[in-house]
């Protein structure tokens, strides 16, 4: 231990020697190299020139003696090298998160755009939805057109058919069907029931006038539900404009 120790300081002691002092190479049992300045055998013991001094040490130790070379001399001569901060060493990578488990936060662009996204789909359903209200309304409107008038176009006709001047008087009766059972507060068409206990009870339906009565009330609710579509697009400011181009 004591060997150890004296050699390892030895080897402090000479590191300093300069190039021109550099003159033989000291190869130890242990595979350590020392150049030296100068060096004699006195007894058992190897005595070198070093730092202004003599140093010994067992000739046992030793293993070759031999002429430093000048890359072996200017290699002695330059300072030790500085052992690099704890910062620079580097660190086996940490194995408590892996690079898949973390997940980047999106970004504002991003979020803006699904928002929007989300909201031109919304609005999507919000048209389809009053076109499919719009069809519904226009195949009634021309089906109550075809019994009243005749025809299914907008422009009334001359009731030039005995069927079309029918079927715009079972238009008449149906209506006045209708505002007597509701100015007594009871339900209209395929809905009506005979008052109990009525002195005066209203004339029934015919099948066609209960047929008309039914079509003008799904109408109106169909036109209803429409109307507050549209205003729901209104207030979330989605396009309306387009749906009455058709």
């Amino acid at each position: 231990m004591h060997k150890v120790k004296f050699i390892a300081a030895l080897l402090c002691l000479l590191a300093s020697v300069s190039v021109a002092e550099a003159q033989y190479v000291l190869t130890l049992k242990n595979g350590r190299q020392i150049i030296v300045q100068t060096y004699r055998e006195e007894g058992t013991m190897m005595k070198f020139t070093g730092m202004g001094g003599e140093i010994a040490i067992g000739k046992d130790q030793v293993q070759s003696i031999r002429p430093a070379s000048a890359k072996e001399r200017i290699e002695a001569a330059k300072p030790p090298l500085a052992r690099p901060p704890e910062s620079a060493v580097a660190q086996p990578p940490s194995t408590t998160s892996r690079p898949s488990d973390v997940r980047p936060s999106p970004s504002p662009a991003a979020t803006q755009d699904q928002g929007a996204q989300q909201r031109a789909e919304e609005e999507k359903v919000y048209q389809q939805k009053v076109k499919d209200l719009t069809q519904q309304i226009r195949e009634l409107r021309e089906r109550y057109s075809l019994i009243t008038r005749g025809n299914k176009g907008p422009e009334p006709s001359f009731f030039t058919t005995e069927e079309a001047f029918r079927g715009h008087q079972e238009d008449l009766l149906s209506r006045l069907r209708d505002a007597q059972l509701k100015a007594q507060g009871l339900p209209s068409g395929s809905d009506a029931t005979s008052p109990q206990f009525s002195l005066d009870p209203p004339p029934a339906y015919s099948e066609k006038q209960k047929e008309l009565s039914d079509l003008r009330s799904r109408i109106a609710a169909l036109e209803s539900d429409r109307d507050r579509l549209i205003e729901e697009m209104k207030a979330k400011n989605f396009d309306t404009a387009s749906l009455f181009l058709d």
